[in-house]
């Protein structure tokens, strides 16, 4: 709290000075057992803290990336190119979501990594006792109910876990213009649970937007029977022999 303090009285006693402050710089929490650090925007060019996030997502990356990133559909720089890159290595598992359809990002076909889902709702072919899905703000040019996560997750099956999250948008105003705040957590406990959130925003859009994309979308919404006649593959069959399944089974096993 004291570093929340400090940032507030920093910028109201003087603004212009701000961006060079101790506030503007990663510091530590002093939470125990936790490597916990917090900045606060707007900062400096010295203090910029953009550039070297997608750098650790791009170049430091080793098992995976997860993130859910509001605004990355509109947001251009640093890290939409590390989200390019990340999503085009096949050394790297990656899901990502953001809050409107993503442009620029290829589906990576047979064995890479699949593009930014973004919020979308089941509007039809749902069997009772269920209606139709809200379609929130559909009307106005958005996929559904809005989507506002920030946070990225590096690596959360390594002791180098790591976690990005906060106000911060990931963008050069968030970075250089804006009042902020971003912390970096190096911890793997917290990293699994952001990975958990990610999983889960994921799945729940995924299966959505596959429904509105797909040229014959499914009829009807059920849970797939097991194999019933010899020789009749099971529909798990693809977790053992699509190459991005196979990925998928291994790092969640």
């Amino acid at each position: 709290m004291k570093l929340f303090l400090a940032a507030f009285d920093t910028y109201f006693n003087d603004p212009d000075e701000f961006p060079d402050s101790p506030s503007a710089k990663l510091t530590d929490l002093g939470l125990k057992d936790i490597n916990a650090r917090v900045a606060f925007s707007p900062h400096s060019d010295k203090n910029a803290l953009l550039a070297k996030i997608a750098d650790d997502m791009a170049d430091n990356a080793t098992s995976c990336v997860f993130y859910s990133l509001a605004f990355l559909f509109e947001t251009k720089g640093p890290i939409r190119d590390a989200v390019t890159k990340v999503t085009k290595d096949k050394s790297l598992f990656v899901y990502g979501i953001s809050d409107r359809k993503v442009g620029g990002i290829d589906l990576q076909k047979p064995d890479g990594n699949v593009v930014p889902v973004f919020p979308s709702a089941l509007t039809k072919n749902v069997p009772p006792p269920f209606s139709k899905e809200p379609t929130g703000l559909a009307g106005k040019g958005f996929g559904g109910t809005r989507m506002h996560h920030k946070f990225v997750v590096i690596d959360f099956d390594k002791p180098s876990a790591r976690v990005y999250l906060g106000s911060y948008n990931f963008s050069d105003p968030a970075d250089t213009q804006n009042g902020e705040n971003l912390l970096l957590i190096r911890d793997r406990r917290i990293a699994v649970s952001y990975t958990i959130e990610a999983l889960r925003i994921f799945d729940h859009y995924h299966f959505r937007v596959a429904q509105q994309e797909a040229k014959t979308a499914r009829k009807k919404l059920q849970l797939a029977k097991p194999p019933r006649k010899p020789g009749e593959k099971p529909w798990w069959d693809e977790d053992f022999t699509n190459a991005r399944k196979i990925r998928d089974r291994e790092l969640f096993a």
